[in-house]
């Protein structure tokens, strides 16, 4: 019988935390699961460039638990970031749009749902059979299960408003009235943009809530038919003006009649485990704590998985990576060189 589920591991940097959400997850999580596709960005954080090639080593003929650990590695052709807003032009260039966080395994997996995650994730139980048991019992609308809302920031929030939380997002409907001077009286970290969105009438569900995008499960045919290219809404990973990633998308969706079902993901998962400051973003802008958390990462497989004993496959590979970005950069140095020259002639 056929798995019924691919991954998708969005790969910036933090590779020996990305091996422990694939081990965690594969121990808990592998009898639901055919392919991981991990999308290793153009460019890295801090300089690790040699982390994508450790996991490809590391994981190459592995088996756990019974299940093999089949990895799809993805190079997009562009490194987008997050925030991404040109729907024009994600809407007719193929190797824009596949650029977007997750969009490639999206448009490419064979599979009736597509889990996408961050890769700092320590796995403690089986999430994902958790969700397709929800989604077998779910209505025909439901398009995505995890966890819902970014309640912390909402000025609905509990710690704010305290009048929906990820539960009650269908039932708490303000008008734009409502959600503005709710908004203009509670100042939250992104209080003008949520302004912004609410003004430009995007209401219900509120801004800051969506599927939130660092661990979701995603019907992947009722995401192919609403999103682009085939469909009309911007792609998950994308940020349309919105307040965030996947907002946009999570509001448009829904707006369509689509509904999306909360699983309390603490409940299987830990994100950011090994990251003191307790957020998996900011290691992204700050060295210190990125190799730090790296260090805790890595002191966690080698007591409590296996040593890590690389090939020399992962040398070679560096290197030969390396030769290539470092052409590349020359390619596009002479580029400009000669049209500055030819400018001035």
């Amino acid at each position: 019988m056929q798995k019924p589920v691919d991954v998708n591991i969005a790969f910036y940097g933090k590779p020996y935390q990305a091996i422990v959400t694939i081990e965690s997850l594969m121990r808990h999580s592998g009898q639901h699961i055919d392919k991981i596709y991990l999308s290793r960005e153009r460019i890295q954080p801090h300089g690790d460039w040699v982390g994508i090639f450790k996991i490809i080593d590391l994981f190459r003929d592995r088996t756990i638990n019974g299940h093999k650990v089949n990895l799809v590695v993805s190079y997009p052709h562009h490194f987008l970031g997050l925030g991404v807003n040109d729907y024009e032009r994600a809407q007719t260039d193929h190797r824009f749009r596949q650029s977007i966080m997750y969009q490639y395994a999206l448009e490419t997996t064979d599979k009736k749902y597509m889990c996408v995650m961050h890769n700092d994730m320590l796995f403690h139980g089986d999430m994902i059979g958790e969700m397709l048991r929800k989604f077998s019992n779910a209505p025909s609308n439901l398009a995505g299960i995890g966890s819902i809302g970014q309640c912390w920031s909402c000025p609905a929030g509990p710690d704010w408003g305290n009048l929906c939380h990820s539960e009650k997002y269908e039932q708490y409907k303000p008008t734009m009235e409502e959600a503005v001077m709710l908004q203009e009286s509670q100042p939250t970290p992104r209080q003008a943009i949520n302004l912004r969105v609410l003004k430009n009438n995007r209401v219900h569900p509120l801004p800051e809530c969506r599927l939130n995008e660092y661990c979701a499960l995603i019907d992947v045919e009722k995401y192919r038919k609403n999103t682009l290219p085939d469909g009309t809404i911007g792609c998950y990973g994308g940020g349309w003006n919105g307040t965030d990633t996947a907002t946009v998308w999570s509001h448009d969706m829904y707006q369509r009649g689509y509904t999306f079902q909360h699983l309390t993901l603490e409940n299987y998962v830990q994100h950011a485990a090994f990251d003191e400051t307790g957020s998996g973003t900011s290691s992204n802008s700050n060295s210190e704590n990125y190799f730090l958390a790296e260090k805790n990462a890595e002191k966690f497989i080698k007591e409590n998985y296996y040593p890590l004993n690389f090939s020399p496959y992962v040398r070679m590979a560096t290197f030969w990576d390396s030769v290539k970005r470092d052409g590349w950069l020359t390619i596009i140095h002479a580029y400009g060189a000669l049209k500055r020259v030819a400018g001035k002639s």
